[in-house]
């Protein structure tokens, strides 16, 4: 018997901040198994004593819940000891990873090797296979990570070990579990303790396009051009556009002196801090690869698209970098100008950022979780330890400018009211989906900003819900669902049914993307 089994009542109950308002949970006990025979054992014991567990890869699960269960009274099961890259097939690109294998990691060890990985904006210390199994996306071709996967192996709730990739080399998604892999994504079905995925090749070319919309009002014309662009395959990427808080949060702080924080920020400050950085009311960046002369064709094609309504700066990360190395040597002339300083350190984070595109996973976008955080902000990140106030909503819309629109004018209009700024970034993941990130930053110290933050969230689900807007990724704050309120009812039905047939018992991550009771089936449904 593994000692991870023996020692499982000798623990002390645990409450579990999510960092979602002051929603918290309740563990028993924490077990951290460190290979697949253990965490095996683990689930075949919880299974036995009807003991519920709530599997983590590393937990970093920002503005969702953390590493906090859906439901009080489950074991937290945290695999980031399970930690192996187990295979990399150099010829076809594809890596297969255990739940604790970081997108760092995986950074590491491609290094030398003509792939790469196509990071999100999470960090290098998360979990690559959780945020797959969330359904996350990043920034290339294969940024649309759930389509980019399969399950090497699962277990069961009772300790059934699974194997559902048994060709004798990848080949995608093939057989009988052609149609498996993503049935449990955003699921509590199973837990899964091996993967393979699917790796982008170093291109030869590799451009950055930067936009900056000429007016807010260009915004629904931007959307329906990305949505040709995407359409014809000019963009194989996932641009990432940002409003002016989006952006400012990664380079500014709340000015806890000059503004209120029940009124939000002063906008004269903010038109000045826009005119400093050169920002405009949207401001984007993607990546366009190929061939060089398939990339400079992509990019010619793509400013001749949106110029009339942006400004289009096209550049390799190359020269990107010179002139960052510019910038750091003129520092020594002027580098005692407090403004020389914000704009040196804001072009270096951003050469930063740019050097994500090349499968190097940074930490700079969760600077802008500490928007109204009123410590120093810490070298090594950790916004839901830090005590960071963050939300994050994400609704999921249709690639048409009109609408698009809508959901950010009532967006705005709800975080007016509530006092907050409003910090938000579209991703055209395909020509049909349009996806936001919509981000509420509070003072987790200030009750009353805690409150209306809660309150704010819960009226933009609510206004999603309205519109018919599903949020792709839900947090465990509203884990398990009301289904009254729910706008997907038949998909809940349909997750009960499949969840009674894998677990009956409830034993694998009981409430996460499930509804609050059982589903009771009728005799003849």
């Amino acid at each position: 018997m593994s000692s991870v089994v023996e020692q499982a009542d000798l623990h002390q109950p645990i409450e579990l901040r999510s960092g979602l308002g002051h929603h918290s949970r309740i563990v028993p006990q924490i077990l951290q198994p460190q290979n697949g025979m253990e965490l095996q054992q683990v689930i075949e014991q919880a299974y036995l004593k009807k003991l519920p567990v709530y599997p983590v890869g590393k937990g970093n699960n920002w503005g969702y819940g953390y590493k906090t269960p859906a439901s009080d009274g489950c074991t937290l099961l945290d695999l980031s000891g399970m930690n192996r890259i187990l295979s990399f097939d150099e010829e076809l690109g594809v890596i297969e990873v255990e739940p604790g294998v970081t997108q760092g990691q995986v950074s590491g060890y491609l290094k030398h090797t003509p792939w790469m990985l196509d990071c999100t904006g999470a960090g290098p210390d998360t979990s690559l296979m959780g945020n797959i199994l969330e359904r996350g996306f990043g920034h290339g071709p294969v940024g649309n990570r759930s389509q980019h996967f399969t399950i090497s192996e699962l277990i069961l709730a009772n300790g059934k070990v699974m194997k559902l990739n048994q060709s004798a080399r990848y080949c995608g998604r093939a057989g009988l579990a052609a149609n498996l892999h993503e049935l449990f994504t955003q699921n509590n079905i199973a837990v899964i303790s091996k993967i393979k995925f699917e790796l982008m090749l170093r291109p030869e070319a590799s451009l950055r396009c930067l936009v900056r919309l000429k007016s807010a009002n260009d915004l629904p014309a931007y959307i329906d051009i990305m949505r040709r662009l995407k359409s014809e395959g000019s963009i194989d990427g996932l641009p990432h556009l940002g409003n002016t808080y989006r952006m400012l949060t990664m380079m500014e702080r709340f000015n806890f002196t000059k503004w209120s924080t029940s009124d939000g920020a002063n906008q004269a400050d903010i038109e000045s801090l826009c005119n400093q950085y050169n920002l405009s009311p949207w401001s984007g960046a993607f990546v366009i690869i190929g061939t060089t002369a398939v990339a400079k064709a992509k990019a010619a094609r793509v400013k001749a698209l949106l110029k009339p309504i942006a400004k289009v700066n096209v550049v390799s990360l190359a020269k990107l970098k010179q002139m960052n190395q510019i910038a750091i040597s003129a520092s020594r002339l002027l580098g005692r100008l407090s403004v020389y300083q914000r704009l040196q350190g804001s072009l270096n984070e951003f050469t930063e950022m740019m050097d994500m595109l090349e499968g190097n996973p940074k930490d700079l976008a969760l600077k802008g979780c500490y928007w109204r955080y009123r410590g120093n902000i810490p070298e090594k990140m950790n916004p839901v330890e830090d005590g960071a106030g963050f939300f994050w909503v994400a609704p999921t819309l249709p690639m048409v400018g009109e609408d698009v629109e809508k959901c950010m004018r009532l967006s705005q209009q709800a975080f007016d009211k509530a006092g907050f700024e409003f910090g938000v970034t579209l991703t055209a993941v395909n020509a049909y989906m349009c996806q936001a990130i919509i981000s509420i930053y509070y003072d987790s110290g200030n009750p009353d900003e805690v409150t209306r933050a809660t309150d704010l969230v819960r009226k933009l689900r609510a206004l999603y819900r309205r519109y018919q807007w599903p949020c792709y990724r839900r947090a465990v704050d509203e884990m398990p669902f009301n289904s009254e309120f729910e706008l997907e009812q038949d998909a809940l039905e349909l997750r009960s049914r499949i969840k009674a047939a894998f677990d009956p018992d409830d034993i694998v991550s009981p409430g996460r993307y499930q509804m609050a009771a059982s589903y009771q089936f009728s005799e003849d449904s």
